[in-house]
């Protein structure tokens, strides 16, 4: 051997040495065998993958070092890579699982087949673990098909949209939400589904978003249905154009139809009556409202408040039920309608109260207009069912509104005064509001409020009228008459507030001051001035007071109280009283009487009165009514009505009282009559508690001089008549 082929020799020698380190740090393991299988070389890593060391590796067959599966099966001889390469496969490559001690790997081998000059066939395997790659894939595969179950059954729909609003790809939510087929859509324009009263705002979040790629937006409109309906969306809009996965507008939409619906039907029932489905109070002052800023800024504009109250409702409600009652009130809205002109409102208020806005009328003429057409369908009869057929009228207060308005609710609160006016001019009616009608109001305010701290302030006092025995001409006792001494503005008649005193229900408390304030000054006066008999008492019973449940319990503790004799107090009761609920009327009555308090019946004969009732009330006493007496003086049956009354009361065992004598003409008659008791200007008006002590009691014969001469000439004043308590 020369010394350049030496040299030669010895520069391969270095190269392959170079070589082989080099193979041995790479991440693929490489194995070079003979046409038998047998190792001839590998490199360092390939020793790590099979787990032996070099000696064990070399010589060593592949198959027995390398065994491997596809897919769970394990890779039989002919289909293993050293079989395939050593049989005529001189390339190719595939993916294999093998199992090293501890864990399962994926390995992707290439292999060649290398044959030098005349020499048998070698293989070549480059083996490369790819677990990890494997693993990121099915990882990848398995998000995607989860990615993609989600979206298929998504409740929402998913679409991306090039920056021109065309459909590049469409969920198939679309198909079951909106009945489009994803492959429909695909390639349309988004925006000509859309509603066109909603389109330009879509259009705008639209193309917000293509200019800001940091934040989501959201926006609602009606996008059309496959069958034409709308439906209600809720869309909202991100912008990926620069998401190289994406590159377009992703668009995440939920249909919110039933959410709209819902949401109109809540709007709706909020300004909405659900039994008539009129506008309810809160959407009419709304509406008002509107009225009064529009005849603000518009001098001629005028509009009118119709107050509409229904007549004797509550009868029908406790007559024939609510359900029916309810029904009427439905029938009513109905008939309402047929008055008004297009773009007038009418409501229910609350129970059986309406109000109707006019607006743009000409003037009053057009209210009242609409006024007689309400009166005119009422006057018309109503069938509810069942054969069940009736008639309603209602009182209706009428308010103009103007530039001058100040407030929606002082134009309701006049329409109001002046549907309360209506009522109290005999119902059935129509009336316009005036201002005095106001101050009316409040002065009726104020007079209830002042009622009400008079009971607490004890500024009540009683004046006496005697009760005199036109038979003997002797005192009988006194009927207990209340007055009110108001602080600012004096001395106040019944006549000026038990109206009221009845109507808020203050006429119980008041009521039962009087009584104990009655029957404490008898019992004071008949210890002071014996009487025999003794004196008795007479006091007023109001309707509310009588049908206090416990009246008996506080006649009695009254009785007890103030050790007054249960025979020296008469209750006096009216014929509408009594006959307001006869048969249960009748056990009260036999309650009071068995404690030997003795009962009127008051202004007998001008209420309504039963006889097949009267013989059963224990009545002691009926009073005739001034009317009676004061016409006794003229000519016409009257005196022949005053007699039959008299005789009634005498024939079923009652005395007889009568009111408002004044002339002696009327005594005398009444004497002849046999009327057994009086009282009256005649004989004195009533009076304070000192005046009777001063003057009273000292008399015996109150038939020889009248009240104008024992009180040193005191006029006569209609006014101090008796009003009821």
């Amino acid at each position: 051997m020369t010394d350049n082929s030496a040299s030669l020799i010895g520069q391969l020698r270095t190269t392959l040495g170079k070589m082989e380190v080099a193979l041995g740090v790479i991440g693929e393991a490489i194995a070079w065998t003979d046409s038998e299988g047998k190792i001839q070389w590998s490199n360092a890593t390939f020793d790590r993958l099979v787990e032996r060391q070099r000696f064990q590796v070399l010589a060593a067959n592949l198959l027995d070092l390398l065994p491997l599966k596809q897919q769970g099966q394990v890779v039989n001889y002919a289909a293993h890579p050293l079989s395939r390469v050593l049989n005529e496969q001189k390339e190719g490559s595939a993916i294999y699982e093998y199992k090293q001690s501890d864990r399962d790997l994926f390995l992707e081998i290439s292999w060649t087949s290398v044959q030098f000059k005349q020499q048998q066939t070698s293989a070549v395997l480059v083996i490369h673990d790819v677990t990890q790659r494997r693993q990121t894939e099915e990882l990848l595969a398995n998000t995607e098909a989860k990615f993609r179950s989600l979206i298929q059954n998504s409740s929402d729909m998913i679409c991306i949209l090039e920056p021109d609003g065309l459909i590049q790809y469409s969920s198939p939510s679309h198909e079951r939400l909106l009945g489009y087929p994803p492959s429909y859509l695909m390639g349309k324009n988004a925006f000509d589904c859309i509603h066109p009263e909603d389109v330009n705002s879509a259009l705008d979040v639209f193309t917000q978003a293509m200019q800001d790629t940091s934040h989501t937006l959201c926006v609602e409109y009606r996008f059309r249905h496959q069958d034409g309906s709308w439906c209600y969306l809720e869309s909202t809009v991100t912008n990926l154009i620069n998401d190289p996965s994406v590159r377009g507008m992703a668009i995440n939409t939920r249909d919110i139809t039933e959410r709209k619906r819902a949401e109109a039907q809540l709007l709706h029932n909020a300004f909405h009556d659900p039994l008539t489905g009129l506008p309810n109070r809160a959407l009419f002052m709304d509406r008002l409202g509107r009225a009064v800023e529009h005849a603000k800024r518009h001098e001629n504009y005028q509009f009118a408040v119709l107050f509409i109250d229904l007549d004797r409702f509550k009868v029908i409600n406790d007559s024939l039920g609510h359900t029916l009652g309810d029904r009427l009130l439905i029938d009513i809205a109905s008939r309402f309608n047929l008055c008004l002109r297009p773009g007038d409102t009418v409501a229910r208020f609350g129970g059986d109260e309406f109000t109707i806005l006019l607006e743009g009328i000409k003037d009053v003429s057009d209210a009242l207009q609409v006024a007689d057409g309400i009166q005119s369908q009422l006057q018309l009869s109503f069938d509810l069912g069942k054969g069940q057929e009736i008639f309603t009228t209602a009182s209706i207060g009428i308010a103009l509104g103007s530039a001058e308005c100040a407030r929606a609710e002082d134009i309701l609160r006049h329409a109001d005064i002046a549907m309360y006016r209506a009522k109290a001019l005999g119902k059935a009616r129509c009336v316009i509001f005036k201002v005095n009608m106001h101050d009316r109001a409040i002065a009726r305010l104020q007079l209830e409020t002042d009622l009400r701290l008079a009971i607490e302030r004890n500024e009540f006092c009683l004046y006496y009228q005697p009760i005199v025995s036109l038979a003997t001409g002797w005192l009988n006792g006194f009927e207990a008459l209340i007055r009110w001494q108001h602080p600012q503005k004096g001395l106040i008649l019944p006549t000026d507030f038990i109206a009221v005193a009845e109507e808020t229900g203050a006429i119980v408390p008041i009521g039962k001051w009087v009584l104990r304030a009655a029957c404490h000054q008898m019992s004071q006066w008949q210890k002071q001035f014996p009487f025999h008999p003794p004196l008795s008492i007479s006091v007023n019973i109001s309707a509310k007071q009588f049908s206090e449940p416990d009246l008996n319990h506080q006649i009695s503790q009254v009785l007890q109280e103030t050790g007054l004799d249960a025979s020296s107090l008469k209750l006096e009761l009216t014929e509408s009283i009594l006959m307001e609920n006869a048969e249960s009327t009748v056990a009260i009555l036999q309650q009071i009487k068995a404690m030997k308090v003795q009962l009127y019946m008051d202004d007998f004969g001008t209420g309504y009165s039963s006889l097949s009732y009267l013989h059963r009330f224990p009545i002691e006493r009926l009073k005739i009514d001034r009317s009676f007496i004061d016409l006794m003086e003229l000519e016409g049956e009257t005196p022949a009505i005053v007699q039959a009354i008299i005789t009634l009361a005498h024939n079923l065992g009652m005395n007889v009282t009568a009111e408002g004598i004044e002339k002696v003409e009327q005594l005398q008659k009444l004497k002849k009559l046999g009327c057994e008791y009086g009282q009256g200007y005649f004989f004195s008006r009533p009076v304070e508690a000192v005046t009777v002590e001063t003057f009273f009691f000292n008399r015996r014969n109150w038939l020889t001089a009248s009240g104008t001469d024992t009180f040193g000439g005191m006029q006569r004043n209609p006014q101090n008549l008796k009003i009821s308590s």
